[in-house]
């Protein structure tokens, strides 16, 4: 974990928060997400940000794979510590299938929505500013 000027590296993800009060979240092209990965994000949110609800945008690359494991810790209580509504950038049609399982099968407790630009997906999490 390398923190450089309010930005958080990891070897998946770059984390960082806006001017806006909107923490976005890059995951990397061909990222393996685990609940491992998943744990080192919600430490990296403990160093960067106080301990509050954010939106949060998530930016999922190409080929990145998400694993079962992940989607289940993303919507832990321990998973939702900073979350107060998440948008999530995907282009792929392997990720709009994921996105729709997510949904129906994990079904997060905070507002999430899928987009497939940044600018949608800047204008819906606004809302809850």
């Amino acid at each position: 974990m390398v923190e450089s000027k309010g930005k958080i590296l990891l070897d998946h993800s770059e984390i960082f928060l806006r001017k806006d009060g909107i923490v976005e979240i890059l995951i990397m092209e061909s990222s393996i997400i685990g609940k491992d990965q998943c744990i080192e994000i919600t430490n990296a949110y403990k160093q960067l940000l106080e301990p509050k609800k954010y939106p949060l945008l998530h930016i999922v690359k190409d080929y990145v794979t998400i694993d079962k494991e992940a989607r289940e810790y993303s919507v832990s209580e321990e998973g939702l510590m900073f979350s107060k509504v998440e948008a999530y950038v995907i282009n792929s049609l392997g990720h709009k299938i994921l996105a729709n399982f997510y949904m129906k099968v994990n079904r997060p407790s905070v507002p999430t929505q899928f987009f497939r630009h940044k600018e949608e997906a800047l204008k819906w999490l606004t809302k809850f500013l």
